[in-house]
């Protein structure tokens, strides 16, 4: 299938932008000069070479960590500035990538970061001042590790755009080129593109230990506890053997993702991330919260999986609507950058077997992109737990995700099972009734991993918009019949074969009921589509099912039938279902159950009430404990 062809599976709600006007009339170009010896890549074929001579290197047996993580800052650089080029939001000021000025952009490494990382480390080792001393920045009784990391994170805030408010959400900030050249569109630094470069800074600087630590929306560095039990070893190590040892070892941790250049931002950087929540009055602590993964984080500890990270980060959007958003306008994306993206990480694919985004972001890039390798029919059998299954590698990289975070993280993420299932809906909408099933459980399962975290308004948010945007995908893609999912008419889709009807209604029970449970154990309504009064809330999706597939699939999730099937994903012909439901809204007789059960469904508040007797049985079992 080619580039174009794979296009048909978004037509009408993605535009793919491939912008043709010469690179020379950019301001990026501009700022950059011109040289005529510099090595420009003509073309895509030869950019990937470079990058391959480069990666190759990475995984070298080489001592030299310095260069490795100059090779780093370098890409970052180069990567940016092709970002920059293909994804304004202005299609005037849209740019062809090539050629790239590679050796252009290899100095900026040298004429602006390196001087901008030594003045730091000089500033870090200066004589302090009484005004120092009485500042949180001044860090007694740190280690030398932690206040280099905070002096190189305010240094790369004071080189950036600085904005007052956060820029977790801000596109096309995400690397060293947007810090050093931010101020040509007006980007300042994200969450991970502040990380990154601190990591690879203090790496430069000499630091070996310091480590870009990823949980699925938050970004800091780690390093070695001085006060541990010993060294982490050079960071070539990736089996199973030593990533449980790596886990075992004790890491400090320091925040550096702070926007502005305010004393309190500057003071707050390189703190500890426990320090994060000491002024919150909720439960949420490092162990519990989802923006840092419990405490069990993707550890980058090797320049290589650096390099996965920082290109999985690139963003191929144009503007923040995505498909299937409510206000009807596609989606513009870059084409040039989404084949660059994707051709990076398949030249990185052996560097990824710890690391489920970086999969997951290659399995996307082949959806809107297909090549000839992710086309290709591979074995799945040890995953699906039936010989001889043979699956598309595209899709058998979300699994791989799946499977890596289960065994690796323990299954802690929530995003694996959003990218297989937007996967999953992709593929279904218009043919393959089982993927819809499939796609529905992979959601039931994001939300039974979120409920396992406590909740915190600023720590859940982009869980909640997530979950927002996935019940408008669910009506509009699964439950909507393809002719009417515009909403111009809500018929209900007519489901081919009444067994998928009823599995894809127990998942969609089942996709709420962790968010009624999450709820229950906190004693909270803070779920938005579990207001009555949304448009996606359970009553109004539920009733696109007739009467009697709600009753089938009420009757299934109360059942006491053994499961029996430890598959990773459903297939055509072994369909799975929800059973065993977890919040009390959904016991067996309540109020609820017998609002679903219903010719006409109507949820009013009553059945949507948090239930006063108890707040859900792990949270009895609590209480039991402490008393």
């Amino acid at each position: 299938m080619s580039d174009r062809q794979q296009h048909d599976r978004f037509s009408g709600r993605v535009i793919y932008d491939d912008p043709t006007s010469p690179p020379g009339e950019s301001a990026h170009r501009r700022r950059l000069g011109d040289d005529d010896d510099d090595d420009d890549a003509q073309v895509h074929e030869e950019l990937l070479r470079a990058f391959r001579n480069d990666v190759d290197y990475l995984e070298s047996d080489a001592h030299d960590e310095t260069r490795k993580y100059r090779i780093l800052a370098e890409w970052s650089c180069v990567v940016g500035y092709c970002e920059a080029l293909s994804t304004h939001a202005d299609a005037s000021r849209r740019y062809s990538m090539f050629p790239v000025p590679l050796d252009s952009l290899r100095r900026l490494v040298e004429e602006e970061f390196v001087p901008l990382l030594h003045d730091a480390a000089r500033s870090d080792a200066a004589p302090r001042t009484r005004d120092d001393d009485d500042d949180a920045t001044a860090g007694r009784g740190e280690s030398v590790h932690r206040r280099t990391v905070r002096a190189v994170s305010n240094a790369i805030w004071g080189k950036a755009q600085n904005k007052n408010s956060s820029t977790r959400d801000e596109l096309h900030a995400n690397s060293l080129y947007s810090c050093l050249r931010g101020e040509i569109d007006g980007k300042s630094l994200d969450c991970f593109g502040a990380a990154l470069l601190v990591v690879i800074g203090m790496n430069m600087l000499g630091f070996r230990g310091s480590r870009l630590t990823l949980s699925e929306d938050h970004a800091y560095e780690s390093h070695l506890d001085e006060d541990g039990d010993g060294g982490d070893g050079d960071g070539t190590d990736t089996d199973e053997a030593n990533h449980r040892r790596r886990s075992s070892v004790k890491r400090a941790t320091c925040e550096v993702a702070i926007p502005g250049n305010t004393k309190a931002a500057r003071a707050k950087r390189g703190r500890e991330i426990s320090r994060t929540f000491e002024s919150k009055s909720g439960a949420v602590t490092a162990e519990t919260s989802w923006l840092y993964m419990a405490k069990n984080p993707v550890l980058c500890n090797t320049p290589c999986m650096v390099m996965a990270a920082m290109i999985s980060n690139l963003n191929c959007d144009i503007g923040k609507n995505r498909p299937g958003s409510d206000d009807g306008r596609p989606l513009v994306v870059s084409r040039p950058l989404y084949r660059l993206k994707r051709d990076m990480l398949w030249i990185l694919h052996e560097c990824m077997t710890a690391f489920p985004f970086a999969l997951m972001e290659l399995g996307e890039c082949e959806e809107h992109l297909s090549s000839q390798r992710g086309m290709e029919w591979v074995d799945a059998s040890e995953l699906l737990q039936c010989k001889g299954t043979l699956i598309l590698r595209n899709e058998k990289l979300f699994l791989d995700a799946i499977s890596i975070s289960k065994s690796r993280y323990g299954d802690a993420q929530v995003y694996p099972y959003l990218y297989c299932g937007h996967y999953h809906r992709d593929a279904g909408r218009d043919g393959q009734e089982y993927r819809l099933v499939e796609a529905l459980r992979l959601y039931s399962n994001a939300t039974r991993v979120a409920s396992s975290y406590r909740y915190d308004a600023k720590d859940c948010l982009q869980l909640m918009k997530h979950f927002t945007t996935v019940a408008s995908l669910i009506s509009k893609d699964i439950l909507l019949s393809p002719r009417n999912s515009g909403g111009i008419v809500n018929d209900a889709r007519p489901w081919i074969k009444v067994d998928n009807a009823i599995a894809a209604a127990t998942w969609l029970l089942g996709f709420f009921d962790s968010l009624m449970l999450w709820e229950e154990r906190e004693q909270n309504t803070f779920v938005e589509i579990l207001d009555v009064r949304h448009k996606h809330s359970l009553g109004k999706l539920i009733q696109h099912f007739s009467v009697d597939i709600r009753l089938a699939a009420i009757a299934k999730i109360q059942s006491q039938e053994e499961l029996g099937n430890n598959s990773i994903a459903v297939t055509e012909d072994r369909l799975m279902h929800f059973r065993n439901p977890r919040s009390n809204r959904f016991a067996k007789d309540s109020l609820l159950v017998g609002a679903l059960s219903k010719g006409k469904v109507v949820v009013r508040e009553l059945e949507m009430a948090l239930p006063s007797s108890s707040e859900g049985r792990s949270c009895r079992e609590r209480k039991k404990a402490r008393s």
